[in-house]
């Protein structure tokens, strides 16, 4: 764990930042919940840019899963489309629980 009170650890599944913080957010003074804030606005800030490159790399597994032939490929780009379906899922999440709202609910596409 870090000296400091939070951190961002990479996550490489995502492809993002996340941040944690090390102490309960009412020990902190104004000026550190201020900071944090904005380090979360810079992770949320990510988000949608992300998604928007998961949906294409997801879309590109469909079209090739209609021109698939042959059960291994079939399940093997199903399997690639879950996920990528998964980890859209698990970044609106991420957004849902840094800023309370869902991602679908803003315009991102």
């Amino acid at each position: 764990m870090s000296d400091r009170w939070y951190e961002l650890i990479y996550d490489e599944r995502l492809q993002i930042e996340r941040p944690v913080l090390h102490v309960e957010y009412d020990q902190l003074t104004l000026e550190q919940q201020d900071e944090f804030e904005m380090v979360c606005q810079r992770v949320c800030a990510q988000i949608p840019p992300q998604i928007k490159l998961l949906e294409q790399a997801y879309m590109d597994c469909y079209e090739r899963l209609k021109q698939t032939d042959g059960d291994e490929a079939f399940y093997e780009t199903m399997e690639k489309m879950n996920d990528i379906s998964s980890r859209i899922c698990d970044l609106n999440v991420l957004f849902l629980q840094i800023e309370g709202s869902f991602l679908a609910s803003r315009a991102h596409t």
